[in-house]
């Protein structure tokens, strides 16, 4: 199924050794085990893998949850960008959920 072919894909990338992953809503197609277990996974690198930055595009509150750094787009041009902290009060519930990417990660030359 497709979301069989989704965790796979993501499977093989966050196999690789790279020093940046970039994820386009990771959760798109997927069961709420597998989203759950996605969500674990980059819990893990977070705090394992100082070296890896992974990026994804998501309005899913779980996943920005987790994330160390926020940018808000709209109309392809950054409104916002802070650590969650500072952002997600100002955006959860908002048109602005809809168009984030977050960064999970240490590494700052992004």
């Amino acid at each position: 199924s497709g979301g069989e072919l989704k965790r796979i894909e993501i499977a093989t990338v966050l196999a690789r050794d790279v020093k940046l992953a970039l994820f386009d809503e990771p959760e798109a197609g997927i069961d709420l085990w597998s989203f759950s277990n996605l969500i674990r996974i980059f819990e893990q690198m977070r705090n394992t893998e100082k070296d890896r930055t992974i990026i994804v595009i998501s309005h899913q509150e779980r996943i920005l949850n987790i994330a160390d750094e926020i940018i808000v787009l709209a109309d392809g041009k950054v409104t916002k960008q802070g650590s969650k902290e500072e952002i997600l009060p100002e955006i959860i519930g908002t048109k602005y959920a809809q168009n984030t990417c977050c960064k999970i990660g240490k590494e700052t030359n992004v």
